[in-house]
């Protein structure tokens, strides 16, 4: 991990710069897709900071005094799948970097920060969703050991339907 970066808990006052910076990283994802500018329904599911830290923690990378990357930890991830019964685990969502720092370890920081967070809270698991557009984030967890875990997986339907891919970490020793 990059020794200048600092993974912490964001502040509220932050959660605007957290939004922000979250549409900055999902936006160029979505480019070739016939969506509107601000991302429609899920951008503003994407800026939504305040409603995701209702029920997780809003967790930043920052270097210097600046914000480079974020997600939303939940302790329990289970009220965030729409089918399997994932009992005893963590997990993300919305992992977002900077597109100026991409591919230089923040969203790596990120997701190892989780796993170790999940290990010390006694979790089975550590889970997540991301979609069939993100295969560079694909690639990482992978990488870190995360295997396809189809039961958290679901598709969005509509004139550009959308595959949400489960990932599942075992946390056991």
């Amino acid at each position: 991990m990059n020794p200048n970066l600092l993974i912490r808990e964001a502040q509220s006052s932050e959660y605007e710069t957290v939004a922000n910076l979250t549409m900055a990283a999902y936006r160029p994802l979505f480019t070739e897709l016939d969506l509107p500018e601000d991302l429609g329904w899920y951008g503003a599911e994407l800026r939504d900071v305040a409603g995701r830290a209702a029920r997780s923690e809003i967790i930043v990378a920052v270097t210097g005094e600046q914000i480079v990357g974020s997600l939303a930890y939940h302790d329990d991830y289970s009220d965030e799948v729409k089918s399997g019964n994932p009992r005893n685990c963590a997990g993300f969502r919305v992992l977002a970097t900077d597109p100026k720092l991409q591919g230089r370890g923040v969203g790596e920081a990120l997701t190892r920060w989780c796993i170790e967070r999940a290990r010390s809270d006694g979790r089975t698991a550590l889970l997540l969703n991301t979609t069939d557009y993100m295969k560079a984030a694909q690639r990482l967890y992978r990488r870190l050991g995360f295997e396809p875990y189809p039961e958290i997986g679901y598709e969005i339907r509509g004139s550009q339907p959308v595959e949400v891919l489960g990932f599942r970490l075992e946390l056991r020793d």
